[in-house]
């Protein structure tokens, strides 16, 4: 079977079936007269394994272990059952704190912040490490989905757009293969495939090409909901929302009592949302490793 025809029967998409294989969780044999992978019945059987487990949230590193008989699978799952457990804690205590501050009807400046501080450190694995937890994975995450870089030349042709990928594919030591030419180049990295695209930004007053990639298909890690959800989106908007509320908390009294302040409150919003499409398009996942190897 082709990997096509596995993505149907195992409902796992083409994108992580190739990121179980770059991690050596299923090894299909490769047809001698084409190179093409052939999955068979027990490629499935682990596939469907993998899906299996990741339901419950265990990490990648975790199945590898179990798949290669280097864990036992009955330990894993108590190891796993205690994390979720864990996390269940973290979760029912969050909504109490929730519930506890929403019942005793307290202002923002009524808040004994200290106390709250010091009884949610004193909580099952501290809950705001799952935070941090989390949002160290979501940049990880957000890393593999979409990166710029500076090219070390300029961009004028479909040309000179290959060169600067296969030159940043050679300096960051991983296999590039272009898959379509262009101004808006698809190519396959590591078993990833992505999509191009050349903005530009000024640096000094000189126009500067920044190339934009963008994994192509989506993953089943994607953040559609929950807190990884608000942690990405607060990732893109955190410069404007830091300035806006220095504004309101500086500022605010005086500004929404004239017309002139809710003007100039309007133009502050629109100057965030401009500055967060340029972070977004331009800065968003810099690869400042690569760039400080020029």
């Amino acid at each position: 079977m082709n990997i096509k025809e596995v993505e149907k029967i195992t409902g796992i998409s083409s994108q992580n079936i190739r990121f179980y294989e770059k991690y050596e969780l299923v090894q299909p044999v490769r047809n001698a007269n084409n190179g093409y992978r052939e999955y068979n019945a027990e490629d499935i059987r682990k596939l469907k394994i993998i899906k299996m487990l990741r339901m419950i949230d265990m990490p990648v590193e975790q199945i590898k272990l179990i798949l290669h008989n280097e864990k036992d699978l009955n330990q894993s799952l108590e190891d796993q059952e205690y994390l979720l457990k864990q996390k269940l804690a973290e979760t029912k205590y969050a909504i109490e704190v929730c519930k506890e501050i929403k019942e005793s009807s307290q202002t923002l400046n009524d808040i004994n912040v200290d106390e709250y501080l010091e009884s949610m450190s004193k909580e099952p694995s501290h809950f705001f490490q799952s935070w941090i937890n989390d949002y160290k994975d979501v940049i990880q995450h957000e890393h593999e989905r979409v990166f710029t870089f500076t090219p070390d030349t300029e961009i004028t042709d479909r040309y000179s757009f290959a060169n600067a990928l296969y030159a940043y594919a050679m300096k960051k030591d991983r296999e590039l293969i272009i898959t379509k030419e262009g101004m808006y180049p698809e190519f396959v990295m590591d078993g990833v495939t992505y999509t191009a695209e050349r903005n530009y930004t000024r640096v000094a007053g000189i126009p500067v090409a920044v190339i934009r990639c963008t994994r192509k298909y989506s993953d089943e890690k994607e953040y559609k909901h929950g807190r990884k959800k608000w942690i990405r989106i607060l990732r893109v908007f955190w410069p404007s929302i830091l300035w806006m509320v220095f504004i309101l908390v500086t500022r605010g009294s005086d500004l929404f009592s004239s017309k002139e302040g809710i003007i100039i409150i309007i133009t502050f919003l629109i100057l965030s949302v401009v500055m967060s499409a340029l972070n977004y398009f331009l800065y968003w996942n810099r690869d400042y490793t690569y760039e400080d190897k020029k």
